[in-house]
């Protein structure tokens, strides 16, 4: 977490020259970016461009250009408080993690959530009802929902397919500076249910120019793939962004290109095949898995799998972009010690799982579903399964991320048959918890791993932010606070009531506070106040409270 939030801080101030498509910025200068498009979160594609706020909340946000709030989303996680703005040229530009809206925007909200009696709520309102003039204030930054800290997360998406679009593309940024390598990286190809990373190699960057120590690569295996280290900057003492666009030329033929430019969310998740950490270094992969996303890729052969046929030297080319066209290389050339075109399977499995067709798998009283396009490779699927003996269950490959949910289903084993509905599922990533049916129990798994099974019978625990002794009474204070912790299975649900009346609170998962603000419509007197709470288990809380008013 301390690396996830002091990276956020690693920003820069850049310079705007002109503006693409009339799309105004969204805060007010300096800007100053802390995130680019694509660049590789631990398990996505980061979706738009992070402006830092300096740890500051509040900053008026603007809209971008003319257009209609189409949509409006509060939530606990996520992008929290979150507007999106339609555009007369096909465009949608998103402005998440805000701390509020704009005084009518917030009114209309506001309305919506008491009528639904949520404080988390998606609305769609009518195109045109809600309008906004570019740079109009629609809100305010914050630090809302799964943020690591006070920033603004901006997106423009494609209003048809909602897949979200580089916005460097859409401003033109000052950026000297062209792509620089840390490393070369090659893959053994040969089993292609197993990608083995071979030999990684420094790069030497002398008078501008990047090579490696040494020009040929002498290879054991003849089907490889590329991969390298990087970064780019906008300029000199900028902070570093992923690369825009790769190229590469076999023998000066045309082999392999790829853009981060329109990455749809639902392969958000292809990062854990795209890019691999060797060491301290992160590669990206320069060739594809079984399953990938088109939209990145815009010329690939054989998958990105140079098959050498021969035991001659051949020249590799690798060409780096950024969004503005600074452009870097690196040549070098390779050669096979010999000429293999089959290797065996690397991993022997319990199963062989097509990664383009349903698999069912059933032995034991265990059973697991994997739908079609949900592994990204083909490949073994090994089970160690000790659920009777010692609540465990291992699914093997660990690092296997899938592109939507595989469902895990076993017979309750005895000890556990009283607890079947509080049964967690947990592995180092993910707590999932079960759907009963009978004595059996199943699960939606987003990764495979190591699992246990864990009883979660305890309630969640409901406290105020300042000791309870201190809150005789609300005047001068302009909110009341609670902490709500769960350790488990999370918090499901959540509501607080005022003299037997539901109130709007604002819940932030993240720090389970759930915080309401004394406004004008807040009773006067005695306030009773109820905080109840359920975790995903069901198991169930509540917490009184009196203050005067």
């Amino acid at each position: 977490m301390k690396k996830i939030v002091s990276s956020l801080f690693l920003c820069f101030t850049i310079s705007v020259i002109a503006q693409k498509g009339d799309f105004k910025w969204p805060l007010a200068d300096p800007i100053v970016l802390s995130g680019n498009y694509g660049e590789l979160r631990p398990n996505h594609f980061h979706a738009g461009l992070d402006f830092s706020t300096k740890n500051a909340i509040n900053l008026p946000v603007y809209a971008a250009k003319d257009g209609y709030v189409s949509r409006i989303k509060v939530s606990s996680m996520g992008y929290g408080k979150c507007v999106y703005i339609t555009h007369a040229n096909g465009k949608v530009t998103v402005y998440g993690h805000l701390t509020n809206y704009e005084p009518a925007l917030n009114k209309y909200v506001k309305s919506e959530q008491k009528k639904a009696k949520q404080y988390e709520v998606e609305l769609f309102p009518k195109p045109g009802e809600i309008k906004y003039k570019g740079g109009d204030i629609i809100g305010y930054s914050g630090n809302s929902g799964n943020s690591t800290g006070p920033h603004l997360h901006f997106e423009i998406r494609d209003e048809k397919t909602e897949v979200p679009l580089n916005p460097a593309l859409f401003y033109n940024i000052e950026d000297n500076q062209a792509p620089t390598l840390t490393h070369l990286g090659l893959y053994n190809l040969a089993d292609t249910t197993n990608p083995r990373f071979l030999n990684f190699y420094p790069v030497i960057t002398k008078d501008g120019k990047m090579k490696l120590k040494k020009d040929t690569l002498v290879l054991k295996s003849n089907i490889i793939g590329v991969a390298f280290s990087g970064q780019d900057k906008f300029t000199a003492t900028g902070s570093t962004n992923n690369i825009y666009e790769v190229q590469i030329k076999f023998d000066e033929k045309p082999f392999y290109k790829h853009q981060l430019d329109n990455i749809p969310f639902d392969d958000a998740k292809y990062v854990s095949q795209f890019s691999q950490m060797q060491e301290k270094w992160r590669f990206q992969k320069c060739f594809q898995s079984t399953i990938f996303p088109r939209g990145m890729y815009k010329g690939v052969a054989n998958k990105g799998r140079i098959m050498i046929g021969d035991t001659n030297v051949h020249k590799i080319r690798m060409i780096f972009k950024d969004e503005k066209g600074n452009q870097s290389e690196l040549e070098f050339c390779v050669k096979a010690k010999e000429i293999r075109y089959f290797e065996p399977p690397t991993i022997q499995g319990d199963i062989f799982a097509n990664a383009n067709e349903d698999v069912l798998f059933g032995r034991k009283k265990l059973q697991i579903f994997i739908p079609a396009y949900t592994l990204y490779n083909s490949g073994a699927v090994i089970f160690e399964n000790t659920l009777e003996a010692s609540g465990k269950l291992m699914i093997l490959p660990f690092d296997a991320t899938l592109r939507s949910t595989a469902i895990v289903g076993f017979e309750v084993p005895k000890k556990f048959k009283k607890f079947k509905d509080k049964l967690v599922f947990k592995n180092v990533d993910n707590t999932y918890t079960p759907i009963v049916k009978n004595d059996s129990v199943f699960y939606s798994v987003r990764n495979f791993g190591g699992f246990v099974l864990i009883v979660d019978s305890l309630a969640p625990k409901i406290k105020t932010e300042l000791p309870a002794a201190k809150l005789k009474t609300a005047k001068g204070l302009n909110k009341l606070v609670f902490v709500i912790s769960e350790e488990l299975s999370g918090i499901k649900d959540y509501k607080l009531t005022i003299n037997g009346e539901w109130a709007l609170a604002e819940f932030d998962a993240k720090s389970g506070r759930l915080t309401y603000f004394i406004e004008e419509d807040t009773p006067k007197g005695e306030l009773n106040l109820v905080v109840e709470a359920m975790d995903k288990c069901k198991n169930k809380a509540s917490f009184g409270l009196k203050v005067g008013n």
